[in-house]
């Protein structure tokens, strides 16, 4: 065994070992959203993929452009390419959780899916195919085979990279922005392993790359849940703060703040108990993300404390009075008549001046809220 095969198992044995803590503490984890489900898929298929590179470099002592023949090296290449495809395809679903999207339970993408993967699948099998042919045959044909696998993952990869950046032009939030368009980077990993084939690749760079991808990506997920409030997934009072103070010296056009309180909420809390309150905020942050999402700026939503919540957005003021409106429109079009309540709210409005500040902003919105609540009359079954 030369020296270039032990500092290539060396290479892969680290970032199996780098892998297999991520994936560890991934699992632990108390709750998984989508998004975390589908990185902790990703951590496997790619778990595996560094294993099969580690075992054929111990085993045939070569590498993945090497020209090795024979049926053993064309399982390798099978196997090889099947983790390959199977941690590309997770990504993608990983990127669509992260912009809230459920691609794979689309029943419009269901096909298309389906046939991408068979299309992939097929690639892999080829690969066994190729033994059975003279040794210059196969070496010639296992590349063509290749390169047509890597172009198919890269433009699938791209595909769901130009979604995430999209998205990102969207966000409000600078440490979502940065997530996404860290996210949108891995298509980098499959063309530096493309491109690296072309010219030999006499060290795992590719593998590097891609460890140091998912160990930012697990990073990145682990510094939005520090942001989130548990119980509703919106943003939380810190992050919020933090957002402010950045959102009022880096803003364009009128900058609204909306102090959202849930009516009859303490009601709810005695005489149904704390679970159906927590529940009440739930549906409560889902009313107002659901709300938020059409605009073509995203609205910023934060739990405050309590039962109020915070939007703070661009634009002009019908715009802000539209989105208000159809928080209104929308809790009374979900309000169940057989349910012990009826999920209402009171929103003030505040428009940021210029020298004022986070909590300037914050005691206006309060007091506008105090207004429309005082107002308010509600009833509790």
């Amino acid at each position: 065994m030369n020296l270039t095969t032990i500092l290539c198992a060396e290479v892969y044995a680290i970032c199996m070992a780098v892998i297999g803590l991520l994936l560890y503490w991934t699992v632990r984890a108390e709750t998984l959203s989508s998004s975390e489900r589908w990185l902790r898929n990703v951590l496997v298929c790619f778990l595996l993929n560094f294993g099969v590179e580690l075992l054929r470099t111990l085993i045939l002592g070569g590498h993945l452009t090497a020209d090795q023949t024979g049926f053993g090296a064309a399982v390798f290449r099978v196997l090889y390419f099947i983790t390959l495809d199977a941690g590309v395809f997770c990504w993608c679903g990983y990127a669509e959780a992260e912009q809230k999207h459920r691609l794979y339970r689309d029943k419009r993408w269901r096909l298309p899916i389906r046939v991408m993967m068979c299309f992939a699948l097929a690639l892999a099998l080829l690969q066994l195919v190729t033994a059975m042919l003279s040794p210059e045959a196969e070496a010639r044909m296992s590349r063509v085979l290749y390169h047509i696998n890597m172009v198919f993952l890269l433009a699938c990869a791209c595909v769901c990279s130009v979604r995430l950046l999209r998205q990102h032009a969207r966000e409000s939030d600078p440490i979502r922005m940065a997530h996404l368009k860290l996210n949108a980077s891995f298509p980098l990993c499959i063309l530096a392993a493309w491109l690296l084939s072309f010219f030999g690749e006499s060290v795992p760079v590719v593998c590097v790359s891609i460890m140091i991808e998912l160990l930012c990506l697990y990073v990145g997920t682990r510094n939005q849940q520090i942001s989130m409030d548990k119980l509703t997934q919106v943003n939380n009072r810190q992050n919020l703060m933090a957002f402010l103070n950045y959102k009022l010296k880096n803003h364009s056009g009128q900058l609204f703040l909306m102090m959202i309180d849930v009516n009859d909420f303490k009601v709810i809390n005695n005489t149904l108990g704390h679970l159906e309150g927590d529940n009440a905020l739930v549906n409560m942050a889902k009313a107002l993300k659901h709300c938020c999402a059409p605009i073509s700026k995203r609205p910023y939503i934060a739990r405050y404390g309590g039962d109020e919540f915070i939007i703070v957005m661009e634009g002009e003021r019908q715009e802000a009075e539209a989105l208000i409106a159809s928080i209104y429109a929308y809790l009374k079009s979900i309000a169940d008549e057989n349910a012990p309540y009826l999920l209402k709210a009171s929103i003030g409005l505040a428009v940021w001046k210029p020298g004022q500040g986070a909590k300037e902003l914050l005691n206006e919105a309060d007091e506008r809220m105090y207004e429309i609540k005082n107002a308010y009359h509600g009833i509790v079954r």
